[in-house]
């Protein structure tokens, strides 16, 4: 899994959604999730996305935290396909 491509990615197309905070929110859930830019697994990618989307569910409601789980997921699909070919076997 190409993770700091995963982390980069998401928080480029969260900015938009929250532009101040995005960084540190990003920070801190990676922390909370015991991992780093550099090492995710996509378990553990799992687990960041859901404190993301929980953190930013304040800011855009329930309906804007389903968009942004979406396109986290998407993302992650791209950064490490091989975990969701696993997945349909």
């Amino acid at each position: 899994m190409d993770s700091e491509g995963f982390v980069n990615s998401v928080e480029e197309k969260l900015k938009p959604f929250a532009p101040v905070l995005i960084v540190n929110i990003i920070e801190k859930q990676l922390a909370a999730s015991n991992a780093t830019r550099q090492i995710l697994t996509p378990h553990t990618a799992m687990v960041f996305i859901k404190k993301v989307t929980d953190a930013l569910e304040i800011f855009l409601g329930p309906q804007g935290k389903l968009v942004v789980k979406k396109m986290m997921l998407k993302e992650l699909k791209k950064y490490a396909p091989e975990h969701f070919e696993e997945k349909v076997i």
